[in-house]
């Protein structure tokens, strides 16, 4: 309302009060002199804040769609980071080098270096190059991803481009990036690795196989998922650990937690002492109740020897641990003072037998 229609308005109010039989004092137009611009004032106070709630609530749709953009695309570079993972994962034939005597890290189907049992693969030193042990290797230029075999019998460790160090166990297969992306970094696991993350809060970690997910932000974790199996197993040291399954349900671990997926599912968490999970790193194989038949698939790997053996020895359990830096025979030996078993080796495995006094008892 402009002010001389303010005015005229006042106007007809004061001949509207004269025409009455009461009429106003001057002090009373002052009054409603200023009580119409108050009203008026605040009906323009009213106004700007419809305006401006418009205003922001567009403003917050704007940023809302933007932030959802945002949300999509890294939504999709995660996808296809995953996707890149698994097709890597899925195209190489590493039937041969999983059987080898060596340690391979292979880039598509070409293997770009073979190094010993026990060597260290550090991916920190150089953009260009990886370095092993006090040797260097050229990295090509058109490989994003590599892939680390280590056989059955072996074992290694590797240092990933954001420092995250890897202990690999025997028959496990890595697939990870020669450089991690700034704000996510992934990787792909068949077989039993122990994690050391680094942290870093704008980067997740996330550790993918063909059971679980597993997303942490600095933490150090054991798993151990071979495709190969039925059952797979994450067990936490330190920090906090996020598993989903392939059903999408999730499981938040705390250290001293294990997490068993049996197929595809999240199926129990219990409380353990971690560290025992972790002493294959040092040779030792920690045994609670563990059934017979799990232990010798465990050797079977370690020691890349086909061991042949009854299914009736998954009812048998063993207690204490096994020293692996001794030989398959004298392990099987100091198996057999406290399991009623015995053992024949032949041409290319070795048959274990279950002894008659424990089948009359």
């Amino acid at each position: 309302m402009s002010r001389e229609n303010n005015i005229s308005y006042f106007r007809k109010l004061i001949y509207y009060f004269k025409s009455c039989e009461v009429s106003p004092t001057v002090d009373e137009e002052d009054r409603l002199w200023n009580n119409i611009m108050s009203e008026i004032s605040a009906s323009r106070r009213r106004r700007r804040y419809e305006l401006n709630r418009w205003r922001i609530s567009l403003i917050s749709l704007g940023v809302a769609a933007m932030l959802s953009g945002i949300v999509w695309i890294l939504q999709d570079n995660n996808r296809n980071e995953l996707h890149a993972l698994y097709v890597a994962y899925q195209a190489m034939d590493v039937s041969t080098h999983i059987k080898s005597d060596k340690v391979k890290i292979l880039t598509g189907e070409q293997e770009l270096v073979s190094v010993d049992n026990g060597a260290r693969i550090d991916y920190t030193k150089s953009d260009e190059k990886l370095v092993l042990g006090d040797r260097e290797v050229a990295m090509p230029d058109d490989a994003a991803y590599h892939q680390l075999v280590v056989p059955n019998a072996k074992h290694a460790s590797l240092v990933l481009s954001d420092g995250s160090v890897l202990y690999v166990n025997a028959g496990t297969r890595v697939v990870y990036p020669d450089k991690f992306k700034k704000d996510y970094r992934e990787i792909f696991v068949d077989g039993e690795v122990y994690i050391d993350v680094v942290k870093n809060e704008k980067a997740p970690f996330k550790v993918h196989t063909t059971s679980c997910d597993i997303e942490v932000l600095g933490t150090s974790f054991n798993v151990q998922a071979y495709s190969s199996d039925t059952n797979a197993e994450v067990v936490l040291l330190r920090g906090s650990v996020k598993l989903k399954d392939k059903h999408e349900e999730e499981l938040l671990l705390q250290p001293d937690e294990l997490a068993v997926i049996m197929g595809s599912s999240i199926k129990e968490k219990k409380h353990v002492n971690a560290s025992d999970y972790i002493l294959w790193t040092k040779g030792l194989l920690k045994l609670d109740a563990t059934p017979l038949s799990a232990v010798f698939k465990r050797l079977e790997r370690y020691y890349g020897v086909k061991l042949a053996y009854p299914e009736e020895m998954e009812s048998m359990k063993l207690y204490g641990s096994l020293d692996l830096q001794c030989s398959l025979e004298e392990v099987l030996r100091r198996i057999s003072l406290t399991a009623p078993i015995s053992f024949q080796k032949m041409d290319n495995e070795i048959e274990i037998h279950i002894n008659n006094v424990h089948k009359n008892n």
